[in-house]
């Protein structure tokens, strides 16, 4: 565990200063240190030439403290951690939609490297809080179901299910998992950036692709891949074919890129391009609440008059890719098994 506080534990900080105003648009300015800070990091993500541009920190100030209140606001969005243990499946229906069986989720827990690997380097712990990222179905379909005494067969129904399960940021508490989410936002809209810079010079310099480009490209790709990869469990087969591609194109390049008389110009298109990004960031990473009343068999009770369990998700969207749920959660080393079903 990194041991001197993050920028976004600092912007924390700075937030809970200003007295719970609640409107991150119209938040006050952050702390200068704070603030040059994170302003350093767009810069060393995107391209360090842009120190060289007059006054490029005071340009890129009003979107970063924009971005920054935006991801901190996100990381409260969320709602408190759960515990997610074989005895809590059996009284809580948000556990208890997400894994069949008691089995099935220390099952899932257990298969998770960094979960073992905390518990193994925090030997007085008993609990890791650990981010658990699904993608939630809706399917409509027909079943069986109960109208006072009768079964009544062929009901349209909406079955709620999930898939892609993914844990990330096995960590001591609360806190620090909130801003390991913060953080991992902050660093994908820095990927982003570069990818709408990248497209804007594509544009203006018609199909020329020079090294210049690729490098802007290649750091975009591993930007992004970098802040998505511990939310999304699917493959980045083809995100890593393409960083390979660019790789062995720049390889291929047997002269740098000479530096032309409108440079000045270009690094100003590209503080201008990375404002637009960060001073918009509900754009690429959107939030939404979702709430649910489904019955034991994850099916969506349409009825007030029906029985069901009310249930909240905190749903994320991340650029392109699908809305995935986001809940933070308590893991206890108690349910920490061993083969033959021992405990460590």
């Amino acid at each position: 565990m990194n041991p001197h506080p993050t920028f976004a534990s600092k912007a924390r900080a700075w937030l809970a200063r200003l007295g719970g105003s609640g409107d991150s648009s119209t938040a006050p300015r952050c702390d200068p240190a704070l603030l040059q800070r994170a302003i350093e990091q767009v810069v060393d993500g995107v391209d360090p030439r842009l120190r060289a541009v007059l006054n490029y920190a005071r340009k890129l100030t009003p979107a970063v403290e924009r971005t920054i209140a935006y991801f901190i606001d996100c990381g409260q969005w969320l709602a408190a951690p759960v515990e997610f243990s074989a005895r809590r499946w059996v009284s809580d229906p948000l556990v208890r939609s997400l894994f069949a069986s008691a089995a099935d989720l220390q099952r899932f827990f257990n298969d998770e490297p960094g979960v073992r690997a905390y518990f193994h380097d925090h030997p007085l712990k008993e609990e890791v809080y650990i981010g658990l990222g699904v993608t939630r179905h809706e399917r409509r379909g027909f079943g069986m179901a109960m109208s006072g005494e009768v079964i009544q067969r062929d009901v349209s129904q909406t079955v709620i299910s999930f898939s892609d399960y993914r844990l990330f940021g096995a960590c001591d508490n609360e806190q620090q998992l909130r801003e390991n989410i913060e953080q991992r936002g902050f660093e994908f809209l820095i990927g982003e950036a570069l990818e709408q810079i990248v497209e804007h010079q594509g544009r203006a310099h018609g199909r020329e692709h020079d090294k210049q480009i690729l490098e802007l490209r290649l750091r975009g790709l591993m930007q992004k891949r970098s802040a998505m990869d511990s939310l999304y469990c699917e493959s980045n087969a083809q995100l890593d074919d393409e960083i390979a591609k660019l790789r062995t194109r720049l390889m291929r390049e047997q002269e740098a890129l000479a530096l032309s008389r409108g440079e000045a110009l270009v690094l100003d298109d590209y503080l201008a391009g990375i404002s637009a990004v960060l001073a918009d960031p509900e754009r690429y990473v959107k939030r939404e609440t979702v709430r649910l009343r489904i019955n034991r068999m994850n099916i969506k009770v349409e009825s007030p008059d029906e029985p069901g369990d009310e249930l909240t998700f905190s749903e994320v969207t991340i650029g392109g890719r699908p809305p995935r749920v986001v809940v933070l959660t308590r893991f206890p080393r108690s349910d920490l098994l061993v083969k033959g079903a021992g405990v460590i």
